[in-house]
């Protein structure tokens, strides 16, 4: 079972202060007194670990602050040209589609009636249509 006391000696414990009579406790329950003595122990290493943490200078956080200020504009920016790509085309296939629609439908078809090709050779053609688009994405991604 744990001791009552416990939250008591634990807010003690990180403020720094342990009062008399909480101290008169932790003497007098083993619970106690191992959370007090394993809470100094943590509370020690976590001491000298704030006293030896290097600090970097100002003029490197400020060097810092700038390099990922530029990598989040550059970021946005190619976001924003990525969707302003993604509508152009939108818009020119919508143009074309209006202007050209049932004539272009018609020529497309006379065009595939007439060609004879195999099913690989379609395969293949039908692969490179698809991977083209997405090397080009990946390709954006990278950079």
């Amino acid at each position: 079972m744990s001791c009552e006391r416990q939250d008591e000696l634990l807010d003690a414990l990180g403020r720094g202060f342990v009062g008399p009579e909480l101290d008169a406790h932790t003497t007098a329950c083993n619970d106690c007194g191992e959370i007090r003595l394993v809470a100094a122990a943590l509370l020690d290493d976590n001491a000298q670990a704030m006293s030896e943490a290097h600090l970097p200078s100002s003029g490197t956080m400020w060097w810092r602050m700038r390099v990922r200020h530029r990598h989040d504009v550059a970021s946005r920016a190619r976001v924003a040209m990525l969707v302003g790509q993604a509508a152009t085309v939108f818009v020119a296939l919508a143009l074309v589609v209006t202007f050209f629609g049932s004539d272009l439908a018609i020529e497309l078809r006379q065009l595939v009636t007439t060609i004879r090709l195999s099913t690989p050779l379609l395969a293949a053609a039908a692969t490179l249509l698809s991977l083209v688009p997405l090397a080009g994405w990946v390709a954006i991604r990278q950079k």
